[in-house]
Formats: C-alpha cells, sequence, structure tokens
C-alpha cells in the first residue's frame, strides 16, 4: 500500500498575519513583527525568494508575546528565554495595578502627563512596575530622562519608563531618545522665563498663581508640541503611498 502524503502544515504571509491579530492588537506593524523576529520571539519560514511564512504555532507564539507585552509588561528578553525553555511565560508576573502601569500607558496614548500622585518607587519597584529592565533605567538616569529625588522615583518617571519600554519594541534604545532632553529643556526655559516675575515675591497666593501658571503653560507647549509631531508624521506616512497588503517587502 503506497504511503500517504501527509499535507503541510498551512503558513501565511506577513500581510495575513496583520490581518488576523490587528483586531486583538491595533499598533502591531509588520516593522514591529520584524523587530520581534530579530529578537528571537518568533521563527517564521522563508521561501525560495525570501519571504516570511507563519506557521499556527508561530502565530500564537507571537499572540503570546504580545498578551504579555501589554497586560504583564515584561521585558522581552524574559518572555524569550522561558518560551526557549517551553516554561509558562507568565508565571510569577501579575497583570499591573490600573494605578500606576495601566494609567500611565493610556495618559502616554492620549498624549497626556503622568498623573500627579504620591507614590514613590525604588529603582527595581519602578523596573517591575513598568515592566523596562533595570540596566535601561540607569541608563535614563545617565541621560537625565529619568530623575531621582529623595532616592524614590514618582509617577513622572514611571510613564517615562513605560514609554521607553514600549519603545524597545520598535528598536528605539534610549540613546536615541537624546534630543528629547533637549527639547524638554527649552520647554522649561519657557516655563521659567513666564514665572520669573513672580519670584519676586514670596506670598502663598502669587506661589499657587506660579505654579497654576507654570503646569498651564507646559500643558500648553506639550499639546503644541504633539500636534505639530503628529502633523508631520502624517505627513510622512502619506508618502509612502497606498499600503501593500502583503507587508512590502519579503
Amino acid at each position: 500500500m503506497p504511503d500517504t502524503v501527509r499535507p503541510q502544515p498551512s503558513r501565511m504571509g506577513i500581510g495575513a498575519l496583520l490581518r488576523h491579530l490587528q483586531p486583538r492588537f491595533p499598533d502591531l506593524t509588520a516593522s514591529k513583527v520584524r523587530f520581534l523576529e530579530d529578537q528571537g520571539l518568533v521563527h517564521p519560514q522563508r521561501t525560495a525568494s525570501g519571504y516570511r511564512k507563519y506557521s499556527e504555532e508561530d502565530v500564537e507564539r507571537l499572540s503570546t508575546v504580545l498578551s504579555l507585552q501589554q497586560e504583564r509588561y515584561l521585558p522581552l528578553r524574559v518572555i524569550r528565554e522561558r518560551l526557549d525553555r517551553g516554561e509558562d511565560p507568565a508565571a510569577d508576573s501579575e497583570p499591573q495595578q490600573a494605578a500606576s502601569s495601566e494609567v500611565v500607558t493610556a495618559g502616554i496614548e492620549a498624549g497626556e502627563p503622568a498623573p500627579v500622585s504620591s507614590a514613590r518607587y525604588s529603582l527595581r519597584e519602578l523596573a517591575a512596575r513598568s515592566g523596562t529592565e533595570v540596566t535601561v533605567l540607569r541608563e535614563l538616569l545617565a541621560q537625565g530622562l529619568l530623575v531621582e529625588r529623595e532616592g524614590a522615583f514618582d509617577e513622572h518617571a514611571l510613564a517615562v519608563a513605560v514609554a521607553v519600554g514600549r519603545l524597545g519594541a520598535y528598536g528605539i534604545e534610549p540613546r536615541h531618545l537624546r534630543v528629547l532632553r533637549g527639547a524638554s529643556e527649552r520647554v522649561v526655559a519657557l516655563v521659567e522665563g513666564s514665572i520669573s516675575p513672580l519670584r519676586i515675591r514670596r506670598d502663598p497666593a502669587t506661589r499657587q498663581k506660579a505654579v497654576q501658571r507654570a503646569r498651564e503653560i507646559a500643558a500648553l507647549c506639550l499639546s503644541v508640541m504633539s500636534a505639530a509631531v503628529h502633523t508631520q508624521v502624517d505627513d510622512t506616512v502619506r508618502s509612502f503611498g497606498p499600503p501593500d497588503p502583503d507587508g512590502g517587502r519579503p
């Protein structure tokens, strides 16, 4: 009796992969999928012409990675090592509390500043809350993008840590963010110049007025910067032309 030929498992291209996963992960892009491949988190087959083809196991693994990033804020290195060892990558991790990481992440997506609170974190607590590795946080400290006051970090520091951790998924490292330090210093200079006349008087009412003015000016400057950046990014995206359903490249 002749041997039966087993059908080959079906595989999908990167365009089909995005259409399959984007309903759950709307910000997923072909570039992010390729970055996760570069980090050893997914291993698609390559056709003779070099195109990526993803199996059902690849799709399931990628979905797991994205879920752990989104819900548990685990570093990619930790996820990869646990998956490669065949361990449950979600073991010993809990979803972040809404009062910290989820709220901060929502604020980042909305372009809002970090909420003001009395929460204070050590460096390791900040790493655990944000899902960003301690080595990355130390680099942010050295560059002045992360500020430690009286041996602790506040919600503003948490917002920075969360954002930088998410940027890492796109291949953007702390060293690439030095330009943001210069931009923030120029905004602060505008704020300080505006409130400097109020420093002459020391009464509580004037002090409160200075605080309110400083925060309002900072918020308005951030609104202008956000709108300007989004406008230029929209122009850049439009220059790409119509989208390629197969991801634009092998």
